[in-house]
């Protein structure tokens, strides 16, 4: 952002301001935590730059939450009449004093490679260690991860001016102990041994075909795109590329995927892609990566993400900058846990005049180890993408209500209370979050579909009748007391809606077919069916579906197929079993996408 130097002109006045203004804690932790020890011998710089994220209050969100209220219903007259990015931008912009306050506070302590959002609800700078302690009144120090050596600056306290309190939502990383190393909730299953997360494989086309259609049964024996239009009515649609609709696949950190296994994948499971030369974009919001670098998740995501939705553009987004992150005892192990990067993605999407319509992410994070304030802003950068009319997809994680075993379903809190451990952006009520199915006919739960009620973020306008109706239902005779006090039974619940969890993808690690499971497939799948459903609107002259959940809850629950069978367990609990209407086991049941397209254009 080029804003004026007059800052600049008047710093001795603004350095004795701001000297009058008292500083308060804005956030501190009791110990060091777990896992983690202060390195008392070794030296810190103090010029040593920190690289700090500012997030600023938005004053105007409660407009744009109202507003997306009304374009997401289907029952208002505004409905699918979805924000431009201007206007987007303009709801997110925080006031002026806030802008002047924050930049002035920066020039005041000399901030460098300054970097405000697109829409400036944030700002990232650079600044010496003993200049982020002036100005956070705080003791940075390097400490060191037990098990793995890795090391990290940070602080157990970090305070603002009192002046600045109203105006600044955040500052990441200070007191968030984390380390740049993926750990995601929604992970693929294979049936290939694991890899290093950066094999490289060379000689792609010298591929033996294992998994091929003439090999094995569709909807039997493996579940390919001829499937998928079974499973789910689809038929025969064919979608036009020309229309302004594109799928976004969502890839953090290690996460990266190839055109060349894609075009692999189409060549002998999407047969009309022959002779096409469709390829996929793939965008690095953070910078240019190593091609041959790779991970199956990628892969996996993209291809099954495209399955049914050929020829419909995609793009491929990756980023490797990292957010902040707070330990607990189910995802820190030999290596400290890291949570995802979903800021600078949501910037970079919101600052683009064609957006993707769908974005699919099978990626997420046990709820507690992301900061409370810093998830505020993710979800709400969420809301602002549904406004823009863009359909959210999330993964509800592979690890049923937390984890198998109860002692790590720990709170990490400071009282070590018994928990389910939700997962997030799954618990964000502004994503439209997916679990999986097991088994083609009939469809039912699946045992460790991720499933939870948030302890963040309240039960939203849209499901509260579905929820509520099921909470007091006889769905949970089993539930012991224990159990009974494991979730917030206020909370956002999800998932929303369910797919099949199993699909056949080019494994580029074995250089070979290989099948992928989980949520890590039910949710690319999904997308590939919300952007059939984007085009039908679109041929015939409506916009794109956007922001899900309240047509799923209202009207579109009329076009899912209600699964009654399974349940989802964890932490050594009976878990929630699949009933009547919405559950937490298999949400509102999978897509009947024919029934879906005549109920969208109601």
């Amino acid at each position: 952002m080029t804003r004026t130097s007059l800052w600049c002109l008047l710093a001795g006045f603004l350095v004795s301001t701001s000297a009058l203004s008292p500083s308060l804690v804005k956030h501190s932790l009791p110990d060091i935590p777990s896992g983690w020890a202060e390195l008392q011998n070794a030296s810190l710089d103090p010029g040593r730059g920190l690289n700090l994220r500012f997030g600023l209050a938005q004053h105007r969100f409660s407009q744009l939450e109202a507003l997306l209220q009304n374009i997401s219903d289907p029952s208002h007259p505004n409905y699918g009449q979805h924000l431009s990015k201007e206007k987007v931008h303009a709801l997110s912009t925080p006031a002026n004093d806030t802008l002047e306050a924050v930049e002035r506070w920066l020039t005041i302590h000399n901030a460098s490679s300054v970097k405000w959002s697109s829409s400036q609800d944030s700002v990232s700078a650079v600044l010496p260690v003993s200049a982020a302690e002036d100005m956070l009144s705080a003791r940075f120090s390097i400490f060191e991860h037990a098990k793995s050596g890795h090391r990290i600056v940070r602080t157990l306290s970090y305070s603002l001016p009192a002046d600045l309190l109203p105006h600044i939502d955040f500052v990441h990383p200070t007191t968030a102990f984390f380390d740049p190393l993926r750990h995601g909730m929604g992970r693929f299953v294979s049936d290939g041994d694991s890899q290093p997360a950066h094999a490289s494989v060379s000689h792609l086309e010298k591929r033996p075909v294992v998994l091929n259609q003439s090999d094995f049964t569709s909807c039997v024996s493996v579940v390919d795109p001829p499937c998928v239009r079974k499973l789910f009515n689809i038929g025969n649609y064919t979608p036009d590329a020309t229309l302004n609709n594109r799928i976004g696949v969502a890839g953090y950190l290690d996460i990266w995927a190839r055109p060349d296994s894609l075009a692999l994948y189409l060549a002998d499971y999407v047969p009309e892609s022959i002779g096409s030369n469709y390829t996929m974009d793939v965008v690095n919001i953070t910078g240019p990566f190593q091609t041959s670098t790779v991970s199956d998740e990628g892969n996996l995501d993209t291809q099954m993400a495209i399955q049914v939705a050929f020829p419909i553009p995609m793009t491929y987004y990756t980023t490797n900058s990292v957010p902040p992150y707070i330990p607990d005892e189910n995802q820190d192990g030999e290596v400290p846990g890291v949570n995802e990067p979903y800021l600078d993605f949501i910037d970079h999407i919101l600052g683009l005049d064609n957006p993707p319509t769908v974005i699919t992410t099978s990626y997420g994070d046990d709820e507690q180890t992301v900061p409370l304030d810093y998830a505020n802003a993710v979800c709400q950068g969420f809301a602002k993408l549904g406004a823009r009319g863009i359909t959210v997809l999330f993964s509800s994680g592979d690890q049923g209500l937390g984890t198998g075993e109860l002692s790590a379903c720990i709170a990490n809190t400071g009282n070590n209370a018994t928990t389910f451990l939700p997962v997030f952006p799954a618990s964000c009520p502004y994503v439209t979050t997916v679990g999986e199915t097991i088994g083609l006919s009939p469809q039912t739960a699946g045992l460790g579909s991720g499933a939870g009620f948030s302890y963040y973020f309240d039960r939203p306008w849209y499901q509260d009748a579905a929820v509520s109706d099921y909470l007091a239902g006889p769905a949970n005779n089993n539930e012991t007391t224990l159990q009974a006090s494991m979730y917030n039974h206020n909370g956002r619940a999800y998932p929303d809606i369910v797919c099949t969890g199993g699909g056949a993808f080019f494994d580029f690690f074995f250089n070979r077919w290989d099948l992928g499971g989980g949520t890590s497939v039910a949710v690319p799948t999904t997308a590939s069916m919300v952007a059939l459903l984007n085009d039908w609107r679109l041929r015939n002259g409506k916009p794109t579906m956007g922001f899900l959940n309240p047509f799923l809850y209202g009207v579109g629950s009329k076009g899912l197929v209600d699964i009654m069978e399974g349940l989802v367990d964890g932490c050594e609990q009976p878990g929630f079993n699949a009933t009547s209407g919405w559950d937490p086991a298999s949400g509102l049941g999978f897509f009947d996408f024919e029934k879906l397209k005549s109920l969208a254009l109601l």
